[in-house]
Protein backbone atom coordinates (compact mmCIF):
# COMPACT_ATOMS: atom_id res chain seq x y z
CA UNK A 1 0.00 0.00 0.00
CA UNK A 2 2.36 2.50 1.09
CA UNK A 3 4.54 1.51 -1.82
CA UNK A 4 1.86 2.24 -4.40
CA UNK A 5 0.98 5.36 -2.74
CA UNK A 6 4.38 6.63 -3.12
CA UNK A 7 4.32 5.30 -7.02
CA UNK A 8 1.19 7.68 -7.51
CA UNK A 9 2.91 10.67 -5.64
CA UNK A 10 5.78 10.24 -7.99
CA UNK A 11 3.26 10.15 -10.65
CA UNK A 12 1.31 12.78 -10.07
CA UNK A 13 4.05 15.18 -8.36
CA UNK A 14 4.60 18.61 -10.94
CA UNK A 15 7.89 18.12 -13.07
CA UNK A 16 10.08 20.42 -11.24
CA UNK A 17 12.60 22.36 -13.93
CA UNK A 18 15.94 23.33 -13.16
CA UNK A 19 16.53 26.49 -11.70
CA UNK A 20 19.41 28.40 -11.24
CA UNK A 21 21.13 28.63 -8.31
CA UNK A 22 20.12 31.40 -5.56
CA UNK A 23 21.95 34.77 -5.44
CA UNK A 24 25.09 34.42 -3.24
CA UNK A 25 23.70 37.36 -1.09
CA UNK A 26 20.41 35.14 -0.25
CA UNK A 27 22.23 32.18 0.40
CA UNK A 28 24.65 33.96 2.77
CA UNK A 29 21.59 35.24 4.55
CA UNK A 30 20.16 32.03 4.75
CA UNK A 31 23.47 30.18 6.40
CA UNK A 32 23.73 33.02 8.34
CA UNK A 33 20.07 33.18 9.73
CA UNK A 34 20.54 29.15 9.84
CA UNK A 35 23.58 29.54 12.13
CA UNK A 36 22.46 30.71 15.05
CA UNK A 37 20.57 27.09 15.81
CA UNK A 38 24.21 25.39 15.49
CA UNK A 39 25.10 25.60 19.18
CA UNK A 40 21.78 23.89 19.75
CA UNK A 41 22.32 20.85 17.18
CA UNK A 42 24.02 17.88 17.54
CA UNK A 43 22.25 17.32 21.87
CA UNK A 44 19.31 15.74 23.28
CA UNK A 45 18.09 18.64 25.42
CA UNK A 46 15.90 18.04 28.57
CA UNK A 47 13.47 19.88 30.63
CA UNK A 48 11.05 20.41 33.13
CA UNK A 49 8.02 23.17 32.50
CA UNK A 50 8.10 25.61 34.50
CA UNK A 51 4.35 25.68 35.75
CA UNK A 52 4.34 21.89 36.06
CA UNK A 53 7.54 20.11 36.86
CA UNK A 54 6.50 16.41 36.57
CA UNK A 55 6.17 18.02 32.43
CA UNK A 56 8.97 16.95 31.04
CA UNK A 57 9.94 17.62 27.53
CA UNK A 58 12.79 16.20 25.20
CA UNK A 59 13.74 18.09 22.04
CA UNK A 60 16.68 17.82 19.32
CA UNK A 61 17.79 19.71 16.42
CA UNK A 62 19.44 19.09 13.33
CA UNK A 63 20.18 20.28 9.66
CA UNK A 64 18.26 18.94 7.15
CA UNK A 65 17.65 19.34 2.86
CA UNK A 66 21.30 19.36 2.43
CA UNK A 67 21.77 22.12 5.21
CA UNK A 68 19.26 24.26 4.02
CA UNK A 69 17.26 23.63 6.82
CA UNK A 70 16.57 23.10 10.50
CA UNK A 71 14.33 20.19 12.26
CA UNK A 72 13.75 19.92 15.73
CA UNK A 73 11.96 17.46 16.94
CA UNK A 74 10.22 17.25 20.87
CA UNK A 75 8.70 14.81 22.87
CA UNK A 76 6.74 15.34 26.40
CA UNK A 77 6.53 12.55 28.95
CA UNK A 78 7.69 9.74 26.66
CA UNK A 79 5.56 10.85 23.57
CA UNK A 80 2.52 11.83 25.23
CA UNK A 81 2.36 14.86 23.15
CA UNK A 82 5.10 14.91 20.22
CA UNK A 83 5.55 17.79 17.22
CA UNK A 84 7.73 18.35 14.47
CA UNK A 85 9.04 22.00 13.52
CA UNK A 86 10.95 22.37 10.08
CA UNK A 87 12.93 25.89 9.60
CA UNK A 88 14.06 27.49 6.25
CA UNK A 89 15.02 30.32 5.12
CA UNK A 90 12.54 32.42 2.62
CA UNK A 91 14.26 34.29 -0.11
CA UNK A 92 10.91 36.39 -0.78
CA UNK A 93 10.29 37.97 2.90
CA UNK A 94 14.64 37.50 3.87
CA UNK A 95 13.40 35.93 6.92
CA UNK A 96 13.31 32.38 8.53
CA UNK A 97 9.76 30.59 8.16
CA UNK A 98 8.67 27.58 10.51
CA UNK A 99 5.93 24.97 10.25
CA UNK A 100 5.07 22.89 13.94
CA UNK A 101 3.11 19.96 13.52
CA UNK A 102 1.79 18.02 16.07
CA UNK A 103 0.14 14.68 17.62
CA UNK A 104 -2.67 16.84 18.88
CA UNK A 105 -4.31 17.27 15.64
CA UNK A 106 -3.15 20.84 15.41
CA UNK A 107 -0.36 22.81 13.09
CA UNK A 108 1.55 26.22 13.40
CA UNK A 109 3.08 28.01 10.33
CA UNK A 110 5.06 31.25 11.35
CA UNK A 111 8.22 33.19 11.37
CA UNK A 112 11.07 33.40 13.30
CA UNK A 113 13.73 36.39 14.17
CA UNK A 114 17.13 35.81 15.53
CA UNK A 115 18.54 37.33 18.01
CA UNK A 116 22.25 35.98 18.58
CA UNK A 117 23.21 32.17 18.86
CA UNK A 118 20.60 29.82 20.09
CA UNK A 119 18.13 33.56 20.96
CA UNK A 120 14.98 33.73 18.87
CA UNK A 121 11.47 35.21 18.91
CA UNK A 122 8.50 33.10 17.23
CA UNK A 123 5.25 34.35 16.19
CA UNK A 124 3.35 31.53 15.00
CA UNK A 125 -0.19 31.48 13.92
CA UNK A 126 -2.13 28.29 15.46
CA UNK A 127 -4.29 26.34 13.09
CA UNK A 128 -6.92 24.10 14.10
CA UNK A 129 -6.85 24.80 17.92
CA UNK A 130 -10.00 25.96 19.56
CA UNK A 131 -9.81 29.34 21.47
CA UNK A 132 -5.99 29.41 20.53
CA UNK A 133 -5.21 31.56 17.55
CA UNK A 134 -1.15 33.06 18.00
CA UNK A 135 1.90 32.14 19.69
CA UNK A 136 4.48 34.04 20.50
CA UNK A 137 8.01 32.48 22.20
CA UNK A 138 11.28 33.64 23.40
CA UNK A 139 14.32 31.48 23.38
CA UNK A 140 17.45 31.99 24.91
CA UNK A 141 21.10 30.13 25.38
CA UNK A 142 22.99 31.48 28.53
CA UNK A 143 25.24 29.33 30.19
CA UNK A 144 24.32 26.04 28.61
CA UNK A 145 20.98 26.22 30.13
CA UNK A 146 18.27 26.84 26.44
CA UNK A 147 14.74 28.59 27.71
CA UNK A 148 11.46 28.95 26.16
CA UNK A 149 9.02 31.37 27.24
CA UNK A 150 5.52 31.51 25.29
CA UNK A 151 2.68 33.33 25.42
CA UNK A 152 -1.12 32.42 23.47
CA UNK A 153 -3.29 34.73 22.35
CA UNK A 154 -6.26 32.72 23.97
CA UNK A 155 -9.52 33.90 22.87
CA UNK A 156 -8.50 37.55 21.83
CA UNK A 157 -6.13 38.41 24.84
CA UNK A 158 -2.60 37.04 25.49
CA UNK A 159 -1.79 34.77 28.31
CA UNK A 160 1.97 34.05 29.94
CA UNK A 161 1.55 29.91 29.62
CA UNK A 162 5.09 28.96 30.68
CA UNK A 163 7.87 27.77 29.38
CA UNK A 164 11.02 24.84 29.65
CA UNK A 165 14.46 25.01 31.01
CA UNK A 166 16.48 22.52 28.87
CA UNK A 167 19.57 21.45 29.72
CA UNK A 168 22.16 19.02 27.69
CA UNK A 169 21.30 15.27 28.37
CA UNK A 170 24.97 13.85 29.27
Amino acid sequence: MIGALAALWLWTAPAVAPQEPPPASHVAAADSALAAFDPLLGKVWRGASITDPAVIDEITFERTAGGRAIRSVHSVNGGAYTGDTLVTFDRDSGRLVSFYATNGGFHTTGTIKVMGPGQFEFEQIVHGLDGITEVRAQTTLTDGVYRIRSQHLINGAWVETGGFDYRPVP
